[in-house]
């Protein structure tokens, strides 16, 4: 019989299971929604791509135009990274954060 099987056992279990796997588990899901969303917005092409032509218009101007218009997409792509990230972030610490919180209020309720 293993020790953890009992209903017990697992609520003195959950805090180390939050704070070991659960939090792994957090983290590669964090890292994974970052790479996620670098692919999605296509960061990397936009960098790659800011100097080179749109349409294959290689006058000055067409060169000139399609710098700045590739420039405002990066600066627009990038504050929706920086956004995305900032969240991602948010929901990271809420989850390191949340269960200290629960059970100090749990144990307020059941002191006074």
């Amino acid at each position: 019989m293993n020790l953890f099987s009992t209903p017990q056992a697992n609520i003195f279990y959950f805090p180390f299971w939050w704070y070991t796997q659960g939090l792994k588990k957090k983290i590669i899901n964090f890292i994974g929604n970052i790479k996620r969303s670098v692919y999605n917005l296509a960061l990397k092409i936009m960098f790659k791509y800011l100097f080179r032509p749109m349409f294959g218009e290689t006058s000055k101007a067409g060169r000139i135009i399609s710098f700045f218009m590739r420039l405002l997409i990066l600066i627009y792509k990038l504050i929706l990274f920086i956004l995305n990230l900032a969240w991602q972030t948010f929901l990271l610490i809420l989850w390191i954060g949340i269960l200290p919180v629960t059970i100090y209020s749990i144990i307020r309720v059941f002191t006074i």
